[in-house]
């Protein structure tokens, strides 16, 4: 079962970011469904081990292409913000509360991702660099590599 479903509306046009928010996106389903079963610890493994990890690679490696590519400062710098904001909430707020067992955290946690997740690829990378790098007709052949 899916909590977030790949749509056209969270495409930002630039195929590398696209499918890394796509395995960002199996995963937290991943977490999702071993919830849904039951298998809580399995799913807290998974979004400790790897949702957490993979985010912050995403976020480092937009970032880096970004400043290649001669974004916008400020608007760079918007970005990052809301990356370290995601990271820092995430990885030092709910995880330690989360590898402590508590399952409020948890669900928190699943449901700040998905939210966050969502607004950000809309609202700031499909209506930010998505938009900018077409206008300025750049294609980004740099794809992450895979954990």
């Amino acid at each position: 079962m899916e909590i977030i479903k790949w749509s056209k509306d969270l495409e930002t046009g630039v195929e590398a970011f696209d499918e890394e928010h796509k395995v960002l996106i199996d995963t937290i389903n991943q977490v999702y469904s071993l919830m849904r079963e039951g298998k809580r610890e399995e799913a807290k493994k998974i979004l400790i081990e790897k949702v957490a990890a993979y985010a912050d690679k995403h976020f480092k490696h937009e970032e880096e292409v970004m400043e290649r590519y001669n974004y916008p400062k400020d608007r760079l710098e918007g970005h990052k913000k809301m990356h370290h904001f995601f990271v820092n909430y995430l990885i030092e707020t709910l995880l330690p509360e989360i590898e402590k067992g508590n399952e409020k955290k948890f669900n928190e946690a699943l449901n700040f991702i998905v939210g966050w997740l969502i607004m950000h690829i809309k609202n700031m990378d499909a209506d930010g660099y998505g938009k900018w790098f077409r206008e300025k007709g750049i294609e980004v052949p740099d794809k992450m590599v895979e954990i």
